[in-house]
């Protein structure tokens, strides 16, 4: 007896499972015709395929098997659309925890319009659709992601479990599945920044994720110089400050000429000091050496065979003395014309800002039997 009874339940079973499968094949048939006037009629193969696709697709969904159901399902409604197979589509993808795709998808069934007097099949599958669809949305969770850090988010990157989102998403709350999620974000010249958060069946979750500035980072590259040289082709004109290309090596010639005057002329001011204080010099010996010619001859009719008397040793003395001094000036000059030669094929151009404000102070000076030249460099 119990045998016949489970004999019986696998055809009531069975019976069923064809029941749904001829009824789907209805609706499918039925709601075919609504989509063939928005779009380009399909072949017959791929109205064949889309129909057997569908029915295997509801056969799979009625046993349980989603996953499988899915794929199959989604490339029926490719080939031919139709809103019974989206209507289960999304009833499939609810199942496997997708809730916001299957919520869409179920909102995308019911948004089309019903043709005058429908099937049965396609007015219950809408209920169908609809019921279900009132009782997943308020199951949805949503996430507000907020990136700290980066002034301009469009340089900001985030992914959700690997999805890359839409920074238009940040900082409002964005439907999500309920589940374990992570959530990372990236930015240019920042290090990255991930976390793991749990949303709850209809619960609104927070997630702070801050962008410090990286060190490893490279520098931005500065910002590119105008071009001091163009090519141009033959015979065209050259514009204010681009060089014709046939004049490279006159070019470098001038941006050399112009980096060399950059640089500063060779200082000669030592030099010329120096010469002036050899020409100080030079009068001043030649105006001792008058004098010293002119006590001379003072004296040599008080000194005859230059033997002088005692009377005249101070005059002696002070002739001496001049004729000393027009000697260590003419030393000194000499000295002075040497030196300023030397300073002027030695001087250099200066290398610093300290040398180019830099000032050279000299003066030559002239004493009782001696002269000379003093200065601050």
């Amino acid at each position: 007896m119990f045998e016949a009874a489970g004999q019986y339940g696998q055809r009531r079973a069975s019976q069923k499972i064809r029941w749904a499968l001829r009824a789907a094949a209805a609706a499918l048939s039925a709601s075919l015709p609504m989509v063939a006037l928005a779009q380009e009629e399909p072949s017959a193969e791929e109205t064949a395929a889309a129909r057997a696709l569908a029915l295997e697709g509801i056969k799979l969904a009625d046993a349980g098997r989603c996953d499988e159901a899915i794929e199959r399902l989604a490339r029926a409604d490719r080939l031919r659309h139709a809103p019974v197979v989206l209507g289960r589509l999304g009833e499939c993808q609810i199942a496997r925890g997708r809730l916001v795709e299957g919520t869409e998808t179920l909102r995308k069934m019911l948004r089309e319009p019903l043709p005058p007097s429908p099937p049965e099949v396609v007015v219950a599958a809408r209920e169908r659709a609809q019921g279900v669809l009132d009782r997943t949305k308020s199951k949805i969770g949503a996430l507000n992601i907020v990136v700290q850090g980066p002034d301009d988010t469009a340089q900001v990157s985030v992914t959700v479990d690997g999805q890359p989102m839409n920074v238009a998403l940040l900082e409002v709350d964005r439907p999500t599945d309920p589940g374990e999620h992570r959530i990372e974000a990236v930015a240019p010249g920042f290090s990255s920044a991930s976390s793991h958060v749990t949303v709850g069946v209809g619960s609104r979750q927070r997630v702070v994720l801050e962008l410090v500035p990286d060190p490893r980072a490279p520098l931005p590259e500065p910002a590119s110089r105008v071009p001091t040289s163009a090519p141009q082709s033959q015979g065209a004109v050259s514009s204010p400050g681009l060089i014709p290309a046939d004049n490279d090596e006159r070019a470098s010639a001038d941006v050399q000429a112009d980096s060399d005057r950059s640089l500063g002329e060779p200082d000669h001011t030592a030099a010329y000091l120096a010469w002036g204080a050899g020409g100080v010099a030079v009068a001043a010996g030649s105006v001792l050496g008058v004098m010293a010619f002119a006590r001379k001859g003072d004296l040599e009719e008080d000194c005859p065979d230059n033997i002088c008397p005692a009377s005249s040793r101070d005059r002696l003395e002070s002739a001496r003395g001049v004729g000393t001094a027009a000697t260590v000036s003419f030393i000194v000059a000499g000295a002075a014309v040497g030196l300023g030669t030397f300073l002027y094929f030695t001087a250099e151009a200066p290398s610093g800002a300290e040398k180019t404000a830099a000032s050279v102070r000299a003066r030559a000076w002239l004493g009782l039997g001696s002269v000379g030249l003093s200065g601050e460099f």
